[in-house]
């Protein structure tokens, strides 16, 4: 294994910025046959394997899409500066990695570390914007979120937006800032701040995931300060479609599964209590216990988990977990089609989360055997230049 002063070293030599490109525009002839022989070697014993049909349960099927989408693809390693190496190990690593999700603002990723300092990079260029960094690190952040379409960070018991090019303290009901987020054992306690899955005039999405327990999606209403729930196991990607909220989830237990929840008034679901929220009831998700019926499920498969949806060109797409791929796809009645192979392996993250802003979509990935729960890759849909760039952070998480 090369240690990490050699890959650094590497790194310079390779690029005169801090990201190193992997991978760029495959071969997507290529990428689809390994996907077909991936299924054929999997299942083609039992079953004839066609394009058409590359695998079938009794929840849906597989096939390659006849209408594909061409992305050009850009996989890069980003370092984190503030990286120790006193830290290099399993219940430690996590501090090397951002403390809370990385946000998209006027075109620039944002990331922010323990140290309470924030690194900026343009969107358009890829590069570091190293002013813009300056001028946020005057204030030590803890946590940071878009709040009202506006960068809003927690310091101590406040939370700042930042405003005509300063941190302005605000009195704004925000409700995660009182919603923690832990892991412990009987030697470890690592604490965090639960990421933010929607936002609109009405309601702050958040959600809790207690694994096999279940999960719970959380709409806290901006007026009132009411928090409404129902069960989601576990909540990925919220959007609105139709004047309805539209709930994605997926848990990776036993095979998998994936279910969409649509709700079309929040306010009929069950309400919480402020001591309830992100905590089991009788050993289960607080969600199990709204009885209220005001959804509708859409989707409901076992044996695979889709990890995020996004619109693209009118199209809604899935991001795709199964037989150790992960590819996009679209999904027409019980059809899961595959329209692009992605980055051609097995990229995998337990509690993703997808915020759509105005000319990208970010899907955070977290992968709890490297940093526990935070944030260790990224997906940028970049829809202006119809590119997918994919952002590891540290090294190489595709290896």
């Amino acid at each position: 294994m090369i240690n990490r002063q050699l890959y650094i070293l590497l790194v310079i030599l390779i690029c005169s910025t801090v990201f190193v490109q992997c991978k760029n525009n495959k071969n997507y002839n290529k990428s689809f046959e390994k996907i077909f022989n991936s299924y054929k070697d999997s299942y083609g014993q039992f079953n004839s394997v066609t394009s058409s049909s590359l695998w079938k349960t009794d929840d849906f099927k597989i096939s390659i899409s006849k209408n594909p989408i061409t992305f050009n693809t850009i996989h890069l390693v980003i370092e984190n500066p503030y990286y120790s190496d006193k830290f290099y190990d399993f219940f430690n690593n996590y501090k090397n990695y951002p403390v809370s999700y990385s946000v998209i603002y006027e075109r620039t990723l944002i990331s922010l570390f323990r140290n309470g300092k924030f690194i900026c990079y343009n969107l358009v260029n890829l590069q570091r914007d190293s002013d813009f960094e300056e001028k946020l690190n005057t204030e030590k952040i803890e946590y940071h979120w878009i709040i009202d379409n506006k960068l809003g960070g927690l310091s101590g018991d406040n939370i700042y937006i930042w405003k005509n090019n300063n941190w302005e303290k605000t009195e704004m009901k925000f409700p995660l800032i009182e919603q923690p987020k832990f892991f412990e054992d009987t030697n470890y306690v690592v604490f965090g701040v639960q990421p933010k899955l929607f936002e609109d005039s009405s309601f702050i999405v958040f959600s809790d995931c207690h694994g096999e327990w279940g999960g719970t999606v959380y709409f806290f209403d901006k007026v009132s300060g009411d928090t409404y729930f129902t069960e989601s196991t576990c909540a990925n990607t919220v959007y609105k479609k139709d004047n309805k909220y539209v709930v994605l989830s997926h848990l990776g237990h036993g095979m998998g599964s994936a279910k969409v929840k649509e709700i079309k008034d929040p306010r009929k679901l069950s309400k919480a209590k402020k001591d309830e929220i992100n905590k089991t009831k009788e050993g289960q998700a607080l969600g199990y216990t709204d009885k209220s019926n005001a959804y509708k499920k859409a989707l409901d498969f076992y044996w695979i988990q889709l990890f995020s949806t996004f619109q693209y060109e009118g199209r809604q797409l899935y991001i795709v977990h199964s037989n150790n791929l992960t590819f996009i796809a679209e999904i027409n009645g019980c059809d899961i089609q595959i329209v692009h192979p992605l980055f051609d392996n097995d990229i995998y993250t337990h509690n993703p989360v997808t915020t759509k802003y105005e000319n990208y979509t970010l899907i955070n990935l977290d992968f709890y055997g490297t940093a526990l729960d935070k944030e260790v890759s990224l997906i940028i849909i970049d829809k202006d230049r119809n590119r997918i760039i994919k952002l590891d952070w540290n090294e190489n998480h595709c290896l």
